[in-house]
């Protein structure tokens, strides 16, 4: 399909757009995307808080038959769609590469190919890969076959430059756009990687967080609201703008993370909950998936209208993990920040008091290709034997097609036609973005 040229951005300036948002003038155009990015990959700060979001599995037993799939039913103008679970060994023909096509990142060399907590990648459509970096707030350009072209931003706060970055992600043409973790600012970059402008997501209850890029430039923005101590669950409220529409869609509030916040000798400690269910984000044709992991329940809204539009269901059994499985997984944590001595104590007895959850997430991640398939990664039980990660593919009406195999150790971030991109990261800790080819036969 053809991709639009962008036309170069005013530099230097700066817009809000939300309600009652000026215009901007660009024609608006469709563009085609390889696959759908919802990015919030950013490690959080280790300074008394632990990143303990260990969102492990649910189980998976084989309540497959050789019925044919229920007819959808609408229910008040939804459309739902029921799935049984694809028997195992149900593999969509689709096959991925033995190994990378393309792999950057090095544990010595020049400074580009030094990766320091990556926290996006993306592809434009020249194959150019665009990684954001966040550890030195830079977006670095390489090549289809993964020499260094280029760096773009950098930490500060001048045009084009960022205060901890965040994700990165196609906006219209092959113009990109990149935003912080601190002040949500998003910066737009043409295709040259000349700065054109930044903006803010404004909405009546203030700037919002930018969440995702979707395929025909509209930005996907929340704000969220967590309080109390003890067992705590966020509650988001999402906004879909478009920098040439005014006001944005408002598509309601929705449950987000299960965190604990508990106090121990005068010290506050935070961290997400062992197992703990969070809110998943994603673009789906002309649906937008706003949908919770406690059930294998994918909600779908209309863009338009904010309107819950689609709501498909995949059999699925689930239970609660035991306190054995928590005590072991906060361990698990609390070994990887590195902390010893009194730290250590301090933070093992703070975080002793964290509750169980009410049972496993339904799901893992979920994310959408340029053909409009849903990929829904399958969750796994302590204990469970599983090599590879599994996802279930769903078609674009929502019915389960069956499963496929990603590579072990890679966190996929984007899914093309014909290719996944992803971070590896080995035993040594050194981190790299991997390009895998996909064939769907």
């Amino acid at each position: 399909m053809e991709h639009t040229r962008n036309r170069r951005i005013g530099h230097g300036e700066t817009r809000r757009v939300g309600q009652g948002g000026s215009r901007i003038e660009h024609r608006r155009e469709r563009r085609f995307r390889h696959g759908a990015r919802f990015l919030d990959r950013r490690r959080l700060s280790r300074a008394l808080l632990v990143s303990l979001a260990l969102v492990l599995a649910g189980c998976q037993p084989d309540n497959s038959t050789d019925d044919p799939p229920l007819e959808p039913r609408d229910s008040a103008g939804i459309r739902i769609v029921e799935n049984e679970r694809p028997g195992d060994g149900s593999l969509i023909p689709w096959r991925i590469g033995p190994e990378p096509q393309v792999s950057i990142g090095d544990v010595t060399g020049e400074d580009p190919y030094l990766l320091d907590e990556v926290g996006d990648a993306t592809i434009l459509s020249d194959g150019r890969i665009v990684i954001a970096n966040t550890g030195t707030s830079e977006l670095r350009v390489f090549d289809p076959a993964g020499v260094h072209l280029a760096t773009w931003g950098g930490e500060g706060e001048g045009p084009g430059e960022f205060t901890g970055l965040r994700a990165v992600g196609r906006w219209r043409g092959d113009s990109v756009v990149a935003w912080n973790h601190a002040n949500w600012v998003v910066s737009v970059f043409d295709a040259d990687g000349v700065f054109g402008r930044s903006l803010v997501l404004d909405s009546e209850a203030g700037s919002l967080e930018p969440r995702a890029v979707l395929g025909d430039g509209s930005i996907l923005g929340r704000t969220g609201e967590v309080t109390g101590e003890g067992y705590r669950r966020s509650r988001e409220t999402y906004h879909l703008h478009d920098p040439e529409v005014a006001p944005p869609v408002g598509f309601g509030t929705h449950p987000g993370r299960e965190s604990h916040i508990g106090v121990h000798n005068g010290i506050a400690l935070m961290g997400y909950l062992p197992f703990g269910r969070s809110l998943w984000e994603e673009e789906w044709g002309e649906l937008v998936i706003l949908t919770p992991d406690d059930e294998y329940e994918i909600r779908a809204y209309d863009r338009t209208t904010g309107e819950l539009a689609r709501i498909v269901r995949r059999e699925h059994r689930n239970r609660a993990p035991t306190r054995e499985e928590v005590d072991h997984a906060l361990e698990e944590s609390l070994a990887r920040t590195g902390w010893t001595g009194q730290r250590l104590e301090v933070a093992r007895r703070g975080y002793g008091s964290m509750p169980l959850v009410e049972r496993f997430p339904a799901f893992r991640k979920l994310l959408t290709d340029p053909l409009n398939y849903l990929w829904v990664r399958e969750a796994t039980l302590p204990g469970t034997d599983r090599p590879t990660p599994l996802w279930t593919v769903f078609d674009e009406e929502g019915w389960a097609l069956g499963f496929i195999e990603t590579p072990d150790g890679l966190t996929v971030f984007e899914i093309g036609a014909d290719y996944l991109v992803g971070l590896a990261t080995d035993e040594l800790g050194v981190e790299s973005v991997q390009v895998w080819a996909l064939e769907r036969r």
